[in-house]
């Protein structure tokens, strides 16, 4: 009787086969890892974009959620929404740890005598610029990332005042990249040297991939959101 032959896998072959496999399978896994890590990255830059230009809108389209107006220098603290002397200017923006952006709104105390300042920033110093007690908010950047200052890891503290110019309508823009200027401190970011000011916010992913950083960069005199710009890792001098 004739032995029937069985085609099959040896050992080795079975181990090669399953070897190869998992390598495959692994580097799928990995590469599509490291793809979703990037993308987070990219949607962490844009959406501290969107929430800093976001101000801008804010700043020309004034809201007002408080049923009372108390304002500084006035003393009837509890006027109904409307009929105190402050007006709402604009927003104050701060980071204090490069996680966390503090944003707050900011009051100013309409002058008694007609304001006889011919430019913006004269202007603004004679309301008794301060930031207001309520409608103050934060924005905590997405998945892990942090702010930090070019050519390095250090924390970015930066002030960033965006006001709209009670004589011209303009939103102005004051900004100190390298400081985080306390709430009762406030007016004196308003100069022209801070309304030259640029800054460049470079976002670190902490981990999340190993590429290079891009920035959200700030530009100098900025009037509207449009001068709030993304910067790629090619570009950003992060």
């Amino acid at each position: 009787m004739k032995a029937l032959n069985q085609a099959g896998f040896t050992i080795i072959e079975t181990m090669l086969f399953l070897g190869i496999t998992g390598l495959l399978v692994m580097g799928v896994l990995v590469g599509a890892g490291t793809s979703i890590n990037i993308q987070r990255y990219h949607d962490s830059v844009t959406s501290l974009q969107s929430t800093i230009q976001h101000q801008f809108s804010e700043v020309a389209n004034v809201s007002n959620d408080s049923l009372s107006n108390p304002c500084y220098g006035d003393s009837s603290v509890n006027n109904p929404r409307g009929q105190s002397d402050c007006v709402i200017l604009g927003r104050f923006i701060t980071s204090t740890d490069g996680h966390t952006l503090q944003i707050k709104n900011v009051i100013g105390y309409i002058p008694g005598s007609q304001v006889v300042s011919t430019n913006d920033v004269d202007a603004l110093k004679e309301y008794n610029v301060r930031v207001s007690p309520s409608g103050n908010t934060t924005y905590d950047m997405e998945w892990g990332s942090s702010m930090v200052h070019s050519g390095g890891n250090n924390p970015m503290l930066f002030s960033m005042l965006t006001l709209r110019s009670p004589i011209s309508g303009i939103v102005r823009t004051f900004i100190d990249p390298n400081a985080m200027i306390t709430d009762p401190n406030i007016s004196t970011l308003i100069s022209q040297n801070a309304l030259m000011q640029s800054a460049k916010v470079c976002v670190n992913s902490n981990g999340l991939f190993t590429g290079g950083k891009s920035a959200v960069f700030i530009n100098a005199n900025v009037t509207s959101a449009t001068g709030v710009e993304t910067m790629g890792e090619a570009t950003s001098g992060c």
